[in-house]
């Protein structure tokens, strides 16, 4: 099965709205990068826009003395978006995709390098343009900064090797050269994603601990201006994620102390579903143009009472968990889809 802390949520949380929940990627038995964040636009700027009737960001924002928070939000989301789409780069769809995967790393071990990787897209012309316009950002995150600098520069010493690999192999130029480019260019490939994946461990561990902090202060707001629908969706999905971060292999679920505490976060996950539907309604009946445009509460509830069932089911069969995280990614990818 794949790991659940580390395995990350596949998407972020709320784009747009406040809140910095992560997102889950599972690689079997094996620490993939942590959860990420929702890319959201500024949390706490938009909920005091909203309580005092004064509009964030626009021209005004380098006056408006939050706009060192607004700063520091939109550099959040910009990283949690980042990695987010990352997260999927070691996040296998199921098993048989693992099984696959480990088989082609073992053919390259041996030498094979038509058995690369051939997701460098990944890498690509946005994905700088994008971490570079993070790093710009003036906001002060130190420790994220660091790494996706440091991703930033892994990615591009190794990845052109990497590409023209690819192309050698796409070209088929080994039935030219008997494969002797691909043999020169091979260490280098597997050097190279070593490398890129503990710089994309380290990136997400920080953008991680941005996220959270990101979500406290959504959470904070939330309650500040009496956001009652937001605030319990936003619960209801950290609760989620703390049952998915209890267990990070297939013997965790054999632990009763975590499997105890991950039902107490599913009791509360639930319990929060149960007041955000009721207050779904209670909007939609007060005043419907409040909701988002993209309106998803029902997929979320509905995706998280998927994931419940998949839980319960793995702690039978441990290996359903990998469905619980997959109900857990569609859940986030609603609350990202009201966000955009």
């Amino acid at each position: 099965m794949t790991s659940t802390s580390s395995r990350q949520t596949r998407l972020a949380m709320a784009s747009m709205v406040l809140l910095g929940l992560a997102a889950c990627g599972k690689t079997d038995d094996k620490a993939a990068a942590p959860p990420a964040a929702p890319p959201a636009a500024s949390a706490a700027a938009s909920a005091t826009a909203s309580a005092t009737g004064k509009p964030s960001g626009g021209p005004a924002a380098a006056a408006n003395p939050d706009s060192a928070s607004q700063q520091w939000d939109k550099k959040a989301q910009a990283y949690i978006q980042i990695n987010n789409r990352l997260l999927k780069f070691n996040s296998s769809v199921n098993e048989t995709f693992a099984q696959w995967a480990a088989q082609a790393r073992a053919k390259v071990a041996k030498g094979d390098f038509k058995a690369i990787r051939t997701d460098t897209h990944y890498f690509d012309d946005s994905f700088v343009k994008n971490i570079k316009a993070a790093l710009d950002n003036p906001a002060s995150m130190p420790a994220a900064d660091a790494a996706a600098r440091n991703l930033l520069e892994t990615t591009q010493k190794y990845v052109p090797n990497w590409k023209s690999l690819e192309e050698y192999n796409k070209a088929r130029k080994y039935e030219d050269d008997h494969g002797a480019e691909g043999k020169r260019m091979l260490p280098m490939y597997i050097e190279g994603v070593e490398k890129i994946n503990d710089a994309l461990k380290r990136f997400s561990a920080a953008v991680d601990d941005v996220a959270k902090e990101s979500n406290a202060k959504a959470l904070a707001a939330y309650k500040a201006s009496g956001k009652l629908l937001e605030l319990y969706k936003a619960e209801a999905l950290n609760a989620a994620r703390a049952v998915a971060d209890t267990f990070s292999s297939a013997k965790d679920f054999k632990d009763a102390a975590k499997i105890e505490k991950a039902n107490a976060q599913l009791a509360v996950m639930e319990a929060k579903l149960v007041e955000m539907r009721a207050e779904h309604e209670k909007r939609k009946a007060e005043s419907p143009k409040s909701l988002p445009m993209i309106d998803r509460y029902d997929s979320i509830a509905s995706s998280l009472t998927a994931f419940a069932g998949s839980y319960r089911e793995a702690r039978k069969n441990p290996q359903k968990f990998n469905d619980a995280i997959g109900k857990f990614n569609d859940a986030i990818d609603a609350s990202n889809m009201m966000s955009r």
